[in-house]
């Protein structure tokens, strides 16, 4: 872990080579982190050309405008930065590498129908990061990865950073894991590199966390947490909102924190930077299954630096989407469905939910390590979820909330706290 009024203190963790202590040279993949310096270049590519993030995406690619929905030509870039595009979450292919990788990537992107109208409704939008790095493409002429290396040279000189494999692995790399291991087995390495080429901007840069610290000291200007910029609203307890390219975390009663977690297919990323004061924590791990535990690691650890205590009490957790609660009487049962998961909701006798997603086996591979045998028999996970709240629902490491679309009232989304998920008609997986 690092913070920058620090000397960086380094865990061992295992590399590629096991038993080699972990050092300041050692490569860690960023997963979704990533996500906050796509931004930052695409405000940069933005100002360089005297525009602003208001303007629209069709404005900056108009081969985008081929786009089936007719609501997509009115998404803007502050929109895709923010996740309240209405695009879906996780589109993901393989799209090759090479000039037209990325292009191709967008044009399938938008090709999708949205989920919801622009600008309604927070819904976490890997594919509007795939976006950005082909506006940020278009905007500078480059592709996305040379501009990603150079820019972060001007503002730190030699760095790590970079979404190219071939310059990663000059350097010691941290062996990714995806499973943990058990009596029966040693932990599981991960299957592959996490992403495709094409889809880098949305999780593909690696680097060392000593070079990502550096970074996030820039993007804290560039990001504006401290100028408090505008939020959106999320759903469920885990944020304060959202800004493009970055969250916001309750430390405190009134004590708060800006960044990013990533994860990959083997390795987990934090990054958490204290509202109104310099401190900032990078914790990174190449064991996928840390995932949900190192972001809150990093916001103890800043608790303890700036002596926060006190309870963190959330807000409702349908705070700014009350135009979008249910009615009690309506049964929300029933199959959602996004790019790469279905989820099946059920009422329980006891007012609980009895959730049932199925992964696509792209997902199956990223997160489980394995492809499952079959389409017919595909990897699932079920789990019984309490009610916390009209609406709310949670287990261990897991919250669900239903909503209904305030102008559409057949309309009905579960919303896990980052993605929305609408309701489907389909009865296949």
């Amino acid at each position: 872990r690092f913070h920058l009024n620090a000397p960086p203190k380094l865990h061992h963790l295992r590399g590629r080579y096991p038993g080699l202590p972990v050092t300041a040279d050692f490569v860690f993949q960023f997963g979704s982190v990533s996500k906050m310096v796509t931004a930052f270049l695409l405000i940069e590519a933005l100002a360089d050309r005297g525009l602003d993030l208001e303007t629209p995406v069709v404005a900056v690619a108009p081969d985008l405008a081929a786009s089936n929905d007719l609501a997509f030509h009115k998404v803007t870039i502050r929109q895709l930065l923010n996740h309240t595009s209405g695009l879906d979450s996780q589109w993901w292919a393989d799209m090759g590498v090479g000039e037209g990788a990325r292009r191709a990537a967008a044009r399938a992107i938008v090709a999708q129908p949205l989920i919801a109208r622009p600008g309604d409704l927070f819904s976490y939008s890997n594919s509007g990061y795939v976006l950005a790095g082909y506006l940020t493409e278009v905007l500078t002429g480059q592709p996305w990865e040379d501009f990603a290396e150079a820019r972060i040279a001007l503002y730190l000189g030699d760095h790590s950073l970079s979404a190219r494999a071939e310059r990663v692995l000059m350097r010691p790399v941290a062996r990714g894991h995806a499973t943990p291991p058990s009596k029966d087995h040693s932990a599981l390495p991960a299957a592959r590199w996490y992403a495709p080429a094409a889809l880098a901007p949305g999780g593909g840069l690696a680097g060392t966390p000593q070079d990502l610290a550096r970074l996030v000291r820039v993007l804290r200007g560039r990001l504006g947490p401290d100028d408090r910029p505008a939020l959106v609203p999320t759903i469920g307890w885990r944020f304060a909102g959202w800004a493009p390219g970055i969250a916001r975390y309750r430390l405190g009663e009134t004590a708060f924190a800006w960044g990013h977690d990533g994860t990959t297919a083997g390795q987990a990323c934090a990054v958490r930077l204290c509202e109104r004061r310099p401190e900032t924590v990078v914790v990174a791990a190449n064991a996928a299954w840390t995932a949900p535990a190192i972001g809150r690691l990093a916001e103890d650890i800043l608790r303890s630096l700036t002596d926060t205590s006190g309870p963190t009490t959330a807000a409702e957790p349908l705070e700014g989407y009350e135009d979008w609660i249910l009615p009690p009487e309506i049964d929300p049962s029933g199959r959602y469905a996004r790019l790469n998961a279905m989820l099946t909701v059920a009422r329980a006798p006891d007012s609980a939910l009895l959730l049932t997603e199925v992964y696509s086996p792209q997902d199956a591979l990223n997160w489980f390590g394995t492809r499952p045998a079959s389409t017919i028999d595909p990897i699932r996970t079920s789990v019984r979820l309490q009610q916390q709240a009209p609406h709310s629902y949670a287990a261990p490491g897991k919250e669900l909330h239903i909503l209904r679309h305030p102008e559409a009232a057949a309309r009905l989304y579960v919303h896990d706290g980052m993605r929305a998920s609408p309701k489907s008609s389909r009865t296949w997986y």
